[in-house]
């Protein structure tokens, strides 16, 4: 990364002047810091002498093919910095930006000039501006904004960079906002979003807890929030494990705890992971069971404005206790029930995602030290699922390979079995999807670029308050751009108030990245 910190005192009084010339320095000299971008893009030049200052006068040359972009940038300036910016569009396509999301970026006395190839790169583009700019040094209130003279390119490694975020009930509609529109400012471009029995369904309106703020309308209004920041908002319901849509270590159930006459729908026992929870999957030789979860599939997917990705879950499910599921091939009767939802979620234009495990067979040696649920019954699940299926592949360890990827650049070629099996053997495109390791954030986002995956799907599950969330989404974020590294509690507590101010003012609840002062978090899944 070339810097300007090491000017001598003669060029240095030599920008000063330059600057002053062209009206961008109020007689007094700056020396900014070097500008905190996350993801870390791949090109920064920087003058910390050099002071550009960005208000109504100051031109903006925007080149771009898509239409929409001066719209929207101009829309996005005046909301986040108080001002009718001037914009000088060009509706072109610019020959020296790196693919569909790249941008380039220049700010210089008298000018800022954004070029890229879509919206997407546009937004980018100013999503790191807003994070250079700070605020005048004069007054008791804002009169003002100004930021170093600076050129930067970027465009990411990975196509699909997701972060998967948890609803549950101790959640409010407004911290999920702030959730998604934080991961827009940090350049994720899917959201994939899970209901802790949370969500209102007006066809089965007794599943779920009996307050449910996961309502239609303010479903619509996510997913306009999420289209505006270019971030495309998934919804996941899960069709097997987990169908008690709450943690196993509570002994909830959002379904059978207020409705036992629901209890066909699930089966009887806990089994043999000893969930602590009957009822944990779906009952999947009862059709009518089969029937509610397509009808809830469709119902998500079309509050959700047809997206082009669903997730079905079906992760740590039990071995059938059910009388009728055991006395069949399971093997079969889960495939049947996965190809059904993807048939109907095929015609309504969109792909299933699904975790991994329940994939594998328990104890098999080939997975070792890695996630593997299942039997030898659903081990013969890939060979039954179709090849439109996106296997999520969790694993939330450290580096297999005992060193961190940004010391060992040898080839990760035999470190990850797992996503091997499922991209190479299988011929599923696949996500891999890191927890709370740094080393396995690191090493896993390395694997998939290098191994040219499908992209990286971040989790965070019950870590949506407290420090390990910002260590979360700005590792997964770099890790998918594939820049360097830059970790900051002071960057994301920047973000995370402006995405505040940007959805309204917040809650007490959701000011911070904590939800209280005091922390409540269970452990374990």
């Amino acid at each position: 990364m070339k810097r300007t910190h090491d000017l001598t005192s003669s060029s240095r009084r030599l920008s000063v002047v330059a600057a002053m010339i062209a009206g961008t320095v109020c007689g007094a000299e700056v020396s900014f810091r070097e500008p905190e971008i996350i993801p870390v893009p791949q090109k920064v030049e920087c003058q910390p002498t050099v002071e550009v200052r960005l208000g109504a006068k100051t031109p903006i040359a925007l080149t771009c093919a898509d239409g929409a972009a001066a719209e929207w940038a101009s829309r996005h300036l005046k909301s986040w910095f108080g001002f009718d910016p001037k914009i000088d569009a060009r509706q072109d396509r610019p020959d020296d930006v790196a693919g569909d999301e790249g941008y380039r970026l220049s700010a210089k006395p008298g000018l800022v000039a954004v070029r890229a190839n879509s919206l997407a790169g546009v937004r980018h583009a100013f999503h790191s501006l807003r994070q250079i700019v700070e605020r005048d040094s004069s007054g008791e209130t804002v009169s003002g904004w100004r930021l170093p003279a600076v050129e930067i390119a970027d465009s990411p490694v990975l196509t699909f960079r997701g972060l998967h975020l948890c609803w549950f009930p101790e959640q409010t509609a407004d911290l999920i906002e702030r959730q998604i529109r934080t991961a827009a400012a940090y350049k994720f471009n899917v959201v994939v979003l899970e209901s802790w029995g949370v969500f209102a369904s007006e066809r089965h309106p007794w599943f779920g807890w009996p307050e449910k703020p996961m309502t239609k309308t303010v479903i619509s209004h996510l997913v306009k929030v999420a289209a505006d920041e270019g971030v495309t908002l998934v919804p996941q319901l899960n069709a097997w494990g987990h169908a008690a849509a709450a943690r196993s270590c509570t002994g909830k159930h959002a379904a059978l705890d207020f409705h036992p006459e629901r209890q066909a729908l699930f089966e009887p026992w806990g089994g043999q992971r000893g969930s602590m929870s009957s009822g944990w999957n779906w009952c999947l030789s009862n059709p009518e069971a089969v029937r509610v979860v397509r009808e809830l599939v469709a119902e998500l997917h079309e509050a959700f404005g047809n997206p082009p990705y669903f997730h079905i879950g079906c992760d740590e499910a039990d071995v059938p206790t059910c009388a009728s599921c055991r006395a069949v091939p399971y093997a079969q009767l889960v495939a049947d029930h996965i190809r059904g939802i993807g048939k109907l979620l095929e015609t309504r234009g969109a792909r299933m995602l699904m975790w991994h495990d329940m994939l594998l067979k328990r104890g098999d040696p080939r997975w070792k030290g890695f996630y593997a649920n299942g039997s030898d019954e659903t081990a013969k699940l890939p060979a039954l699922l179709p090849k439109s299926l996106i296997v999520c592949d969790w694993y939330y360890g450290s580096d297999p390979g005992g060193t961190s990827a940004e010391k060992d650049r040898k080839s990760l070629t035999g470190k990850y079995p797992t996503l091997d099996y499922f991209s190479k053997d299988c011929g599923f495109e696949t996500l891999t999807c890191p927890w709370e390791e740094p080393k396995g954030i690191r090493a896993q986002t390395a694997y998939a670029r290098e191994h040219g995956l499908f992209g990286v799907l971040g989790t965070v599950w019950h870590h949506f308050s407290g420090p390990r969330f910002p260590c979360l989404v700005q590792m997964d974020a770099c890790g998918a751009w594939g820049r360097g590294e830059r970790l900051s509690n002071g960057h994301f507590a920047t973000v995370w108030r402006q995405c505040g101010w940007d959805a309204g003012a917040p809650a007490y609840r959701t000011s911070g990245w904590y939800d209280t002062q005091v922390s409540r978090d269970i452990q374990g899944r």
